[in-house]
């Protein structure tokens, strides 16, 4: 009785949308997209929906002139074409006259069209030029297939053709066929979903959704809005046709990309700030990508709502997009089309559904504590599943589902039951939520766990391989490891990954796709057969730490031995848990450290690293009883690299509390006293002697934690010829950042409070070798000493931190943005951006500390991000450059070697800047920053007048020929760095060719994707006057820096 009931009844059919549409509102925007198929630097087409009926009434009259209409209600017309309007035009088309679509995605493969093509009795194909290669294979296979070329859109949209209306035989039977599309294939063929006249009309009656308890329905911005979206989705899936629905049914602006450039972050930033919609629908991996940079998230903050749908988001993209503008996640299916949900209440909850009652939802449980999602019917004009299985009493999505500990109506999605994997032994687990923490990795493109019928789990990469800076499948296994044990900490123990069970997939194969983007498992599985065959091939259970755990106690007393008889400074009664570089341990020790724990440690494998990375004799004995096991169950995962830079701020953040007297400041006086942390450094010496010249400066505390800073300054100036500079206007202490008020006594503390106005800090050990825990005690403490001092100063005196390039090292990589690193304080909260060595993780946390102190509590901080800083500029400019740094070590080690490199690999670019300058530049800056409105500003000190090491290697050549007499061979730069790999790693040879305690780093600048950034310098320049006005290194400058080396 029900479904003769349903027969009769009748609904508004999609060419009826349109005639409406065209009648009652012609001239509104029905879909705006680029003029040209390629880029977008032809303008953009504004179509109205006169235009749209236009297009459809000619498409329709093509068909009936090429095709005929159809012979019988509901034949099926086939079309694959370029990913354009003409997606709807054909749809709305082919009802006119009679058919019902069957749209084919073009990533299926031949056996999938053919099967399609079959099924659904389709004898008629309409292909666009782009498509019409495929769409001639699946003829060769189904030889009785008709293939007609369709009109392009610009013939289509045609506006001196005449307005004809075309008289449509479209049926608005609710029952009535309207459009096939097709299920994924994840578990075989590709299986035809034929969609009904009632099932379309579920997205316009979604629309009409009111509030629940007064709570918007998702429904509402998503469908109903009529304001520009961004629809980022193929229209041959359900996703792509939800939104063309919206804009048809509910008359919603659709803005689209270019039809043949591939989908990318760059494009979709690109369209945002082009045409500035007002919400966007994207697939997760998109979005992955565009919430990896600064710009990314800035461009998602100009859209009002970020829909995603067809696959989960990763939880740290998710959460970096909650903060900017509206997140909202959608779910249905091709069967189901879009599911009623409901708005989230707070942002954070933005990976949780919370179903409308129209969704006729019931959660059914499921194993280990999760939840199959069930649609029973309710109202059916709002549940398209029972348009398209109108027999049904239940539809089993197979989705699963976790619900939120506290709010038990949220539900959190954790996968399918598809995706559940059993191991031999029985045990079961669901693998989804660690393959999209590890997906989240800039390194991996898709991650698959596998293990069905095994006795543990494996795990297939998929490598992002412009992202990764090697194709060595060891050394990108060892990068994204810190991931995979995060991963493993939230999993199930049986479910845990060993590192023995990783394999890489090589570049050119790639994982199974949707058209949604989604890895279809089954299929992806099938392709890596071997590799998952041989990843198993010594089956049995990787090693396990819990077997050697008794032996800890045991390498702990061995390690301490060997310290002890290796560095002097590290006596038998050391605790086992004191860096070892707090006692003065230097590079040469290292070596040393190394060779005895290789000779008394069997397969131990120390590297130099290995030491820098595990400073102490307990963290060292942990990491090789880890490394020998590949696993740690004994000794709990340790916390990725951006978890412990995020917990190293907070430590010094969470109790900063803005004061209540911080307005009513004195006023500041007609001359500056300047605190200078570090005033014996490089940068600081030269930072010194233009505040003792300059006449606005009245005293200069200088900070410094050795005891003869004032003797050593003197000595200096007077070495480097500056000239006479005011010593009466400095004052030095001896200082220890590690302890309260700097370790000054309370007098002279207090005396600083009330007179400071300026506090450049400048003190910071540069070894590139140490880890972020060996700078903590001394450095990023000290830094918040720094701030409590500003606090409590009389003039809230502005902090002016000299940070390195290498806190944002990594942009290139993460950010793929080769216009520079922007001079921006979203870059101080991403540490993802920061290079993986203690140095430029300790500036990043020290400055995400400033940041938050500038916003929390309202002093005044600025970030100088210093590039490279060579030596002076001029004869009387000032202490030569550090004779131990990575350039002048090069030329050190050139002149041993008598080999001279042509190039310097990825620094070959010169934007240098003197110190002199430098030092110019940080005092313009303080300046600046004192009459600064804003708390917090980032400058960035890199020279904007460039050259190359080719124009300045010449002068090296020459000058060690005419001075000591040395022919040097002008070689490539990657021989040279062999020729020093060549050279035996002793103490001995270290001290002669001091380039081999930097071959690591050296190296490093032979790699592709391992140079350092460029550097956007605009805000310093204008901040800055003698940055702006100054010159590029020339060969003049370079001559002087030879004879002030000396070697």
């Amino acid at each position: 009785m029900a479904a003769t009931q349903k027969q009769k009844q009748q609904a508004t059919a999609i060419p009826d949308y349109i005639d409406a549409a065209a009648e009652s509102a012609s001239n509104s925007t029905w879909a705006i997209v680029p003029r040209s198929t390629t880029s977008l630097d032809e303008g953009w087409h504004h179509f109205t929906y006169a235009d749209f009926a236009r297009a459809v009434n000619n498409m329709s009259r093509w068909i009936d002139k090429k095709c005929g209409v159809a012979k019988q209600a509901g034949q099926t017309i086939g079309y694959m074409g370029a990913n354009d309007l003409r997606y709807l035009v054909v749809l709305a088309a082919a009802l006119k006259t009679g058919y019902v679509p069957l749209f084919t995605s073009p990533r299926n493969s031949l056996e999938g069209q053919k099967s399609l093509v079959e099924k659904t009795a389709c004898t008629i194909f309409l292909s666009t030029v782009e498509t019409m290669p495929q769409v001639e294979v699946i003829k060769d296979a189904v030889p009785s297939l008709q293939v007609y070329q369709a009109p392009a859109t610009a013939e289509l949209l045609d506006s001196s053709l005449p307005a004809e209306h075309y008289k449509g035989r479209h049926s608005r039977d609710v029952t009535a066929p309207s459009l096939i599309l097709h299920t994924s294939g994840s578990t075989g063929l590709p299986k035809p979903i034929h969609l009904t006249v009632g099932g379309l009309n579920s997205a316009y009656e979604q629309a009409q959704l009111g509030p629940e308890d007064g709570v918007e329905q998702v429904s509402k911005p998503f469908l109903a809005d009529t304001r520009p979206m961004l629809a980022a989705v193929p229209f041959f899936h359900a996703m792509g046709i939800i939104v063309g629905l919206r804009s048809l049914m509910n008359r919603g602006t659709l803005v689209r990309l270019p039809s043949e450039k591939m989908l990318s972050a760059g494009l979709v930033m690109d369209v945002i700030e082009a045409v500035k919609p007002t919400s966007g629908i994207f697939p997760p991996s998109v979005l992955e990508d565009i919430s990896a940079t600064p710009q990314g998230i800035e461009a998602l903050g100009m859209l009002e709502t970020v829909f995603f749908g067809g696959a989960p988001l990763a939880s740290e993209s998710g959460n970096k997009i909650c903060r900017v503008t509206n997140l909202m996640t959608v779910i249905g299916s091709t069967e189901a089309l879009l599911i009623p949900t409901i708005v989230p209440s707070v942002p954070e909850e933005w990976s949780y559904f919370h179903w409308s009652s129209a969704a006729g939802v019931f959660m059914e449980p499921a194993e280990n504590d999760l939840f199959e999602l069930i649609i029973k019917p309710r109202d059916t004009k709002y549940q398209a599943i029972f348009h398209t299985f109108p027999t049904i009493q239940e539809w089993r999505t197979k989705d699963l589902f976790r619900r939120h500990p506290s709010k038990p109506y949220l539900w959190k999605y954790t996968g399918r039951r598809d995706d559940i994997i059993v191991l031999s032994n029985g045990e079961k687990f669901n693998p989804v939520l660690s393959e999209k923490l590890l997906e989240s990795h800039p390194w991996v493109k898709g991650a698959l766990v596998v293990g069905q019928g095994k006795f543990q789990a494996g795990l297939l990469i998929e490598p992002e391989w412009s992202q990764a800076n090697t194709q060595d499948p060891s050394t990108l296994i060892d990068h994204i490891w810190p991931m995979v044990e995060q991963a493993n900490r939230e999993a199930p123990a049986h479910a845990r990954i060993y590192q023995t069970k990783i394999a890489v997939a090589k570049d050119g194969k790639s994982f199974i796709r949707a058209a949604k983007g989604s890895i279809i498992r089954l299929q992806t599985v099938a392709a890596f057969k071997d590799e998952i065959e041989a990843l198993y091939a010594d089956e049995g259970y990787s090693s396990d730490p819990n077997q050697e755990a008794d032996g800890d106690v045991a390498l702990e007393s061995k390690i301490h031995a060997v310290f002890s008889r290796a560095l002097p400074s590290f006596q038998n009664d050391t605790p086992d848990d004191v860096d070892v570089f707090s006692l003065g341990v230097d590079s040469l020790d290292v070596l040393a450290l190394t060779n005895a724990l290789n000779k008394a440690v069997r397969g131990a494998g120390v590297t130099a690293s290995t030491v820098y990375s595990n400073p102490t004799v307990k963290q060292l004995a942990a990491a090789l009883s880890h490394s020998a096991s590949k696993s740690n169950v004994q000794h709990a995962p340790p916390p990725t690299r951006e978890e412990k830079l995020s917990a190293m701020v907070r430590k010094y953040t969470r109790t900063m509390v803005r004061p209540k007297n911080m307005n009513g400041l004195p006023n500041r006086p007609t001359k500056q006293t300047v605190i200078l942390t570090g005033s014996t450094g490089s940068l600081g010496s030269h930072i010194l002697e233009q505040l003792l010249r300059n006449p606005d400066v009245e005293k200069v505390y200088c900070l410094n934690r050795s005891d003869n800073a004032e003797t050593r300054q003197k000595e200096s100036f007077t070495k480097y010829h500056h000239p006479m500079a005011d010593f009466n206007k400095a004052v030095f202490y001896k200082t220890d950042f590690g302890v309260d008020h700097f370790g000054l006594q309370d007098a002279t503390y207090k005396h600083l409070l009330l007179t400071a106005t300026t506090f450049i800090h400048s003190a910071w050990s540069v070894d590139f070798n140490l880890s972020l825990e060996s700078y903590e005690n001394t450095h990023i403490a000290g830094t918040a000493r720094a701030i409590n001092f500003a606090l409590e100063s009389q003039y809230k005196t502005p902090i002016i931190f000299i940070s390195s390039i290498a806190s944002v090292g990594s942009w290139g990589s993460v950010a793929q943005d080769d216009s520079g690193v922007p001079e921006s304080n979203t870059t101080l909260f991403d540490s993802t951006i920061t290079l993986p060595q203690g140095y430029g993780e300790s500036k990043h946390v020290a400055a995400e500390i400033l940041a938050t102190a500038s916003h929390r509590l309202g002093i005044k901080t600025a970030i100088v991000r210093a590039g490279q800083l060579a030596g002076p500029s001029t004869q009387a400019g000032g202490a030569a450059w550090n004779r131990h740094e990575w350039l002048p070590t090069i030329v050190h080690t050139s002149k041993v070697m008598k080999k001279l490199p042509r190039t310097l690999g990825n620094m070959d670019r010169v934007d240098w800047v003197p110190m002199d300058i430098a030092a110019g530049t940080v005092i313009d800056i303080a300046n600046a920053t004192n009459s600064e409105s804003e708390s917090t500003q980032v400058y960035h000190l890199a020279n904007p007048h460039t050259t190359t090491w080719n124009e300045l290697y010449p002068v090296i050549r020459d000058y060690f020929r005419k001075e000591n007499n040395v022919d040097m061979d002008v070689v490539e730069y990657c021989d040279w760095v062999d020729e020093l790999a060549r050279i035996p790693q002793t103490k001995e040879n270290a001290e002669r060719v001091p380039g081999l305690k930097l071959l690591d780093f050296y190296e490093s600048l032979g790699m592709d994707g391992m140079g350092l950034p460029t550097l956007q310098t605009r805000r310093a320049e204008a901040a800055s006057s003698t940055l702006r006005e100054g010159k590029a290194i020339d060969r003049l400058v370079v001559d002087k820096w030879l004879k002030q080396w000396a070697f």
